[in-house]
């Protein structure tokens, strides 16, 4: 790092929500950015803003005309991982180039942020890691092991 500068912990976190108000069958797929150096208990109250909504990821279905069960299930795979890949590249860019950010004495530092860590429940983890449903998304284990 030049000197001067100092890194930025990113955490993204997604949960795939049921929109109950409008329809029992409409969802949404949130995209959040947090940075780590927020204390937990801060992040995770709505009220204080320490989230901010980056984007959304497809609630499409596949099409699965003539597809096979793996197939369906790598398309799904790869969908998610593309729209990530586009959510995310300007924070991609913002790491290798870094950002001017002011900081709270009113100096201007340059930042570059990384992504530290994602967050998600067990069918996320599947669909990230691209591991079975049922599974272990960290080693080869079953879900009754």
């Amino acid at each position: 790092l030049p000197e001067g500068a100092s890194v930025a912990l990113v955490i993204i976190a997604t949960d795939k929500t049921q929109l109950i108000r409008f329809s029992a069958s409409k969802s949404a797929y949130p995209v959040y950015l947090m940075l780590g150096n927020i204390p937990r208990a801060i992040r995770r109250k709505p009220g204080q803003h320490a989230c901010i909504l980056i984007g959304y990821l497809s609630v499409d279905k596949i099409l699965k005309n003539e597809l096979s069960a793996r197939e369906v299930s790598a398309r799904v795979h790869r969908l998610f991982h593309a729209s990530l890949c586009i959510i995310l590249d300007p924070l991609k860019e913002a790491g290798k180039e870094a950002i001017e950010v002011v900081g709270g004495d009113g100096l201007v530092r340059m930042v570059f942020p990384i992504l530290a860590c994602y967050i998600a429940n067990y069918p996320e983890q599947c669909l990230v890691t691209c591991t079975k449903y049922g599974t272990c998304p960290k080693c080869r284990a079953r879900a009754e092991e």
